[in-house]
């Protein structure tokens, strides 16, 4: 019995890596399109956009871990039954159902991993990325700035400077404009230096003289000189900060633990699960049905994972409106009685002819 336990968990284990590295690959080239876009061209070394898709690697493996296990799983046991594995085993005697001993062991792997990743290594990841993407913006920002042009590097901005330091984000002998809704601001200085936290990119200004007109007011034009002064250049996001919960480890969720804390502990909490109950349920729908091919693996494969994806993000949703924090789990719950279902009709040999 450990050798046939052995043969299915080594056919799975590399199934799965096979499939593992394929949707990792897919994804990286997916975003990799995008933050070229946003770094490069701009002096931004290639190597700084291979580490950041490096370090998003963690953000993917919630999703990618239950994914290849799925295809894994169903892919192994339909080639089984084509190949009449599954019906010599039978007629020796050996249970179909003992099968779910070795599934049920890499399926528990694979779910502790992905609760390691998905608690404590995504977030630090995530934070990670976004203050080495904030760096590179400001560098991008200050390395586009020509020495001796005029520069408009977002909308509404523009610079002109004599001096530029793109490394640093330093600017000397310096002129700013910035176009806001009801305002304008226009300041001419000697030193500058460009910045960026929590998605806003600053200008820390010293030895100055500022403009300040309000189109609504225009009688009101300010004319000031100051020794030091930060302007608001651009915002990024809403508002998004390192305190926001997708940033925080479990044990921080956990001693925080506000209405949206809990929301993303238990959202995390249900893809972590997840590789356990895709696996076994996986395992009880192929032996369920004798006869099948790649093919019909791979369209069970996609609409187990579609199926729960769009429940999962529904219940997201509903739970942050309906104050259900823990809704995201009903998705586990749904697809675990799915799987005492088929593991019934499994273990009672009532199969589809």
């Amino acid at each position: 019995m450990k050798v046939l336990h052995r043969y299915v968990l080594e056919e799975i284990v590399r199934l799965f890596l096979l499939l593992f590295v394929v949707f990792i690959l897919i994804v990286i080239m997916n975003r990799a399109s995008f933050i070229a876009e946003t770094i490069l061209g701009y002096g931004i070394p290639v190597s700084s956009l291979f580490v950041i898709l490096f370090k998003m690697v963690p953000s993917f493996l919630g999703f990618l871990i239950p994914m290849s296990l799925t295809f894994a799983v169903l892919i192994v046991f339909f080639l089984m039954n084509s190949r009449n594995e599954i019906i010599a085993m039978r007629a020796c005697g050996i249970s179909v159902a003992e099968l779910l001993r070795p599934i049920f062991l890499i399926s528990f792997i694979l779910t502790l991993i992905s609760f390691v990743s998905v608690m404590f290594v995504m977030p630090a990841s995530n934070v990670s990325i976004k203050k080495q993407i904030q760096e590179l913006v400001r560098k991008k920002l200050s390395l586009s700035i020509t020495p001796g042009s005029f520069t408009s590097n977002f909308p509404g901005v523009t610079f002109y400077a004599e001096k530029v330091f793109p490394e640093r984000g330093i600017l000397e002998d310096f002129m700013v404009s910035v176009n806001k809704k009801n305002e304008k601001i226009t300041i001419f200085a000697s030193y500058g230096r460009i910045r960026t936290e929590n998605g806003t990119v600053y200008l820390d200004i010293k030895d100055g003289v500022g403009q300040f007109l309000d189109w609504n007011r225009p009688q009101n034009l300010k004319l000031l000189r100051f020794k030091s002064y930060t302007l608001v250049v651009y915002r990024f996001t809403g508002g998004d900060s390192f305190s926001s919960s997708k940033y925080l480890n479990m044990f921080a969720l956990l001693n925080r633990w506000h209405f949206d804390d809990k929301v993303e502990f238990f959202k995390r909490l249900s893809i972590a699960l997840t590789p356990l109950i895709m696996g076994l349920l996986s395992f009880t729908i192929a032996a369920s049905i004798p006869r099948g091919s790649i093919g019909t693996a791979v369209l069970l494969g996609l609409f187990m994972i579609v199926s729960y994806y769009v429940l999962y993000t529904v219940a997201k949703k509903v739970a942050i409106k309906s104050g259900l924090f823990a809704l995201p789990l009903a998705v586990d719950f749904i697809f675990a009685f799915m799987f005492f279902v088929f593991h019934r009709r499994v273990i009672s040999e009532t199969y589809v002819k």
